[in-house]
């Protein structure tokens, strides 16, 4: 299911928020109180808790999307 879409920022007490697509949520089964890990660095990765094992399978990868390691993958 991949996209590509433009969000802003919107303001909610002192943080900012991003609001996760209606078509992601309805695919990934995510309703408002759902558990997602965040990961950041350079960049923003927000992962259902459903595909959690996903980050052991490709952890490789992950960091160095989020600059943690100089290996580069494998493709």
């Amino acid at each position: 299911m991949p996209a590509k879409e433009k969000r802003k920022i919107m303001k909610h007490g002192t943080s900012g928020v991003v609001a996760i697509p209606k078509a992601y949520r309805d695919y990934h089964n995510l309703a408002c109180g759902s558990e997602v890990t965040v990961l950041y660095d350079s960049l923003l990765l927000i992962i259902p808790k459903s595909l959690e094992k996903l980050l052991h399978e490709k952890a490789v990868l992950i960091d160095a999307l989020l600059g943690q390691s100089t290996e580069v993958p494998k493709q």
